[in-house]
């Protein structure tokens, strides 16, 4: 089980929302530090001063005055994938050799945040274009990464050589991909990674009824952009299961399996 920072801050800022939430919208900072000294004593005062600012400065929270805060009617935080500084070197290196192509880096494991079951996932993933695939190959192999470096692995490859394993997969990127830029690297946004989740070899962990609660849990606690997600569902020829999926959790229903 990995505990890299993306994970820790938003755990941080999910254990913030929800006191704010149960408070009415409105709580006050020594009483929230208290609670989570209780509760969750791995969170130090500094990380929630840290995610207060941040949830001031995207609209999620208000400040009334000081040490009191209230919660935005109807406004959920965006989600933020900061990418460790491993991931931040490769996709430095892979852009100064090939600056024309268009690539992301990330790690499933951040998936884990919405997940029931907390897989062990320890590889990351480098999505390109199409033809910048096999070049991003062979310049990750030349950098000597210690890691397995695997290129578009079928099913079985995934299920041999990633388990439990720390590996770095090449992909294909879509066009038009939801993506951002976190910390001077490209990086996706929560809509990509919801509907990759729906199929990808590399993601086979989130199938069954796992992918259930990561939308339902994805839809509470972030802010899903559903026409960037049903955009991007239609390139990947997902929108009539992610509409599924959708509708299911939106009734409450039992969960089911995705044919």
């Amino acid at each position: 089980m990995y505990f890299c920072r993306d994970i820790f801050f938003m755990r941080t800022t999910d254990v913030i929302l929800r006191y704010a939430a149960m408070q009415g919208g409105t709580f006050q900072r020594k009483d929230l530090l208290r609670e989570i000294a209780d509760k969750q004593p791995t969170i130090k005062n500094r990380a929630v001063d840290l995610q207060i600012s941040r949830l001031i400065a995207s609209g999620i929270l208000i400040r009334n005055h000081f040490g009191e805060y209230q919660l935005a009617k109807n406004s959920l935080p965006e989600f933020v994938l900061n990418i460790s500084e491993e991931e931040k070197s490769i996709y430095q290196k892979l852009k100064e050799q090939f600056p024309l192509l268009d690539l992301c880096v990330w790690s499933p494991k951040v998936l884990s945040l919405f997940m029931l079951h907390v897989p062990n996932v320890g590889y990351g993933l480098v999505d390109v274009e199409k033809d910048g695939m096999e070049p991003i190959f062979h310049a990750l192999q030349n950098m000597n990464l210690g890691r397995n470096i695997l290129l578009d692995p079928t099913v079985q490859e995934c299920e041999r050589y990633l388990t439990g394993t720390d590996a770095i997969v090449v992909r294909q990127l879509i066009g038009q991909s939801p993506l951002t830029e976190e910390d001077g690297c490209v990086v996706p946004r929560i809509e990509k990674i919801l509907v990759d989740a729906v199929g990808d070899n590399e993601l086979i962990f989130t199938s069954g009824s796992e992918i259930y609660h990561i939308y339902e849990n994805a839809f509470e606690r972030v802010n899903v952009n559903k026409s960037k997600l049903m955009r991007y569902a239609s390139r990947r020829n997902r929108k009539n299961q992610i509409e599924q999926i959708i509708n299911t959790i939106s009734h409450d229903q039992p969960t089911k399996q995705i044919p």
